[in-house]
């Protein structure tokens, strides 16, 4: 008998229990019918009854290297590894009615900058786990996500609100009339203080559908004041600043934002698919961070969206 297959000292049922931090060979996803360099970190979990010692821990270890091979070189679905990987695992692991197996990594895709179309290579981190369950009448139902953590740029709106009563007061002491100085302040975006915000977004994969991460990255960026880029000329500089200027957002609206995106691009996900929306903004002008955040299933989701759907105020309008 081997070690892990005795009994314990004490007689406890664990949830998780696994090996982290796995890298394997790199490999790609498809993107716009290009594939990208991913390299994921793998994390892979089962139950432990009570009466085990421990787990085969090289048993996890070489069927996330024995599966991920079948997929090297290809283009691939990170969360299908996940989905495979966890299915093997709970073959090769009789005694376990649960496995887990989480992935990040980051693709770097080639972007051209807004101005002066330098070349950028921009990261986007990947998200995807599969869980795998054993069923009491035979079988193993699984469930898989995918999700992404994309960094943009925010605006404040409320320093900017501030910033426009000072101008105004400023442009009246100078003698200018009140409809020039409507008309300026409508026409000129004011300075406020930015941050960069990091935007995360996964969703339940339910079925046989797919869902495209990098499809998801869009949702995430366009819901943003401004994208955030690795290389920018000062003109490319000037451009982010003004295009985040004229669309000063708070978190709340970033995520909010989000929620009314998704929709839109997967409208037929079944109700009781879940997803989680949230921000995360690194403050300039002030010593903590701000986050806002939402795990709601999509049938909710649509139904907050179609009843609280409004515009400057009035019920019925829409936002965005």
């Amino acid at each position: 008998m081997e070690v892990q297959d005795k009994l314990p000292p004490v007689a406890v049922p664990l949830s998780e229990v696994g090996v982290v931090g796995v890298k394997v060979p790199l490999s790609f996803e498809d993107y716009k019918g290009r594939r990208i360099v991913v390299v994921p970190r793998f994390e892979a979990f089962i139950d432990l009854p009570a009466w085990r010692k421990g787990i085969h821990a090289s048993r996890q270890y070489e069927t996330i290297i024995e599966v991920f091979s079948q997929f090297a070189g290809k283009a691939y679905r990170l969360e299908r590894v996940c989905a495979e990987m966890a299915l093997e695992i709970l073959r090769r692991q009789k005694e376990a009615s649960k496995a887990k197996v989480k992935a990040s990594g980051d693709a770097i895709l080639e972007k051209t900058t807004p101005v002066s179309e330098h070349r950028s290579y921009e990261p986007y981190r990947l998200l995807a786990s599969a869980v795998a369950v054993k069923k009491p009448e035979g079988g193993v139902e699984i469930t898989r996500k995918i999700g992404v953590k994309v960094e943009g740029v925010t605006a404040c709106p409320c320093a900017q609100e501030l910033l426009a009563f000072h101008a105004r007061a400023k442009l009246r002491e100078k003698g200018f009339p009140n409809g020039t100085i409507d008309k300026v302040l409508r026409s000129v975006p004011l300075a406020t203080h930015m941050q960069r915000s990091l935007g995360v977004l996964v969703t339940e994969v339910p079925g046989n559908r797919e869902i495209d991460a990098f499809k998801l990255a869009e949702i995430v960026e366009e819901s943003m004041s401004a994208p955030s880029y690795g290389l920018l000329k000062r003109e490319d500089e000037s451009a982010i600043v003004l295009r985040a200027a004229e669309r000063a957002l708070f978190a709340e609206d970033a995520v909010r934002i989000m929620m009314k995106k998704f929709v839109e691009k997967y409208p037929n996900l079944p109700d009781k698919t879940r997803i989680l929306f949230k921000v995360r903004s690194y403050e300039s002008i002030h010593k903590h961070d701000f986050i806002a955040k939402k795990v709601i299933s999509f049938g909710a989701l649509k139904a907050e969206l179609e009843a609280n759907r409004y515009d400057g105020g009035r019920p019925g309008g829409k936002i965005f």
